[in-house]
């Protein structure tokens, strides 16, 4: 049976509560990310930025199961859309290996920029501006912060991300209640 594209719009929105869960996660993340360089020397710190962010998902999953959220539906195309973006961060992998070989003080900046362009897809997936915000907030704070203060990008960045993320996880909530 074919379904409008404004039915699947509002099967995923309705099933998925736009995807918060995974916005929270990172939320979390990143502010823990804040703390790393007072606990851990910084070669180490670097690669927990490599290759810790891959717990954004798991954690997201485990929030939208106590939660109540599906996040992962296979029954809806534009779920299926979803996860071909969030797919493709797998690919900015490489990128961020040949960063921190090379100047790994543009971590931040790197990872930022990548990981929060990313979200775009999302703004039409789930008709949400809070994913643009998030689109937004987290690559200009990328830029400028990781960009232009690189001695304090181990800290600003994740704490700007962390916080650009809460907002938005606070605009989804606001869209989904005002619907």
């Amino acid at each position: 049976m074919n379904q409008s594209l404004e039915t699947l719009h509002t099967g995923i929105i309705v099933s998925a509560k736009k995807g918060y869960p995974i916005l929270l996660s990172g939320s979390i993340v990143f502010f823990l990310f804040t703390f790393l360089p007072f606990l851990f020397p910084m070669n180490i710190v670097y690669l927990i930025w490599i290759f810790g962010l891959g717990i954004i998902f798991p954690l997201g999953l485990v929030l939208s199961k106590l939660l109540g959220i599906n996040l992962l539906t296979n029954t809806n195309p534009l779920g299926t859309l979803g996860g071909i973006i969030a797919a493709s961060q797998a690919f900015y992998i490489p990128v961020f290996i040949i960063v921190y070989q090379h100047i790994p003080e543009y971590l931040p900046f790197t990872i930022g920029l990548l990981g929060g362009s990313h979200f775009l897809g999302y703004v039409w997936i789930y008709k949400s501006k809070a994913y643009l915000f998030v689109t937004l907030g987290v690559c200009l704070s990328s830029f400028i912060i990781g960009g232009f203060f690189i001695n304090h990008a181990f800290t600003l960045v994740p704490l700007a991300i962390s916080l650009v993320y809460a907002i938005s996880v606070l605009q989804a909530l606001r869209e989904i209640n005002n619907n």
